[in-house]
């Protein structure tokens, strides 16, 4: 395995896995109970895109790309971590009169767009240490 696939896959297993663990929780206590559990819920896919960008950061600031772009990939990351700040804060403070199944989608929509955000992330940036040692 090269560096590149060694990385999205070390990605997928530790991110990727452990932003969806309430959604793999709620999905096996769905399927074990069905005592009015919702089968995925916009809470599980807000931490799913809380992890996914957090790492993002991480990722970014310890890259080599330049200056310019660490800045608009993390103006990014932040721009979705508020999103997820809101969809949450319209759930929680929803009083029944919202649509529960739009929100829900923009919620799928937006993690599908953060899980490729994050992969193209990890995919296009090479880490310093790796340009250091190529100098």
């Amino acid at each position: 395995m090269n560096e590149m696939t060694e990385r999205l896959a070390g990605w997928i297993i530790t991110t990727c896995l452990f932003g969806l663990l309430p959604v793999i929780a709620r999905a096996f206590v769905w399927t074990l109970f069905n005592s009015g559990v919702e089968p995925i819920a916009i809470s599980d896919l807000v931490a799913f895109g809380l992890v996914i960008h957090s790492a993002n950061i991480g990722e970014i600031s310890r890259s080599s790309i330049s200056d310019t772009w660490k800045t608009v990939l993390i103006g990014l990351a932040v721009v979705f971590i508020v999103l997820y700040a809101l969809l949450l804060f319209t759930t929680i403070a929803s009083d029944g009169d919202m649509n529960h199944e739009a929100l829900l989608r923009a919620t799928i929509w937006l993690s599908v767009g953060s899980f490729i955000l994050g992969l193209s992330v990890v995919a296009f940036s090479v880490p310093k240490k790796l340009t250091e040692s190529a100098a």
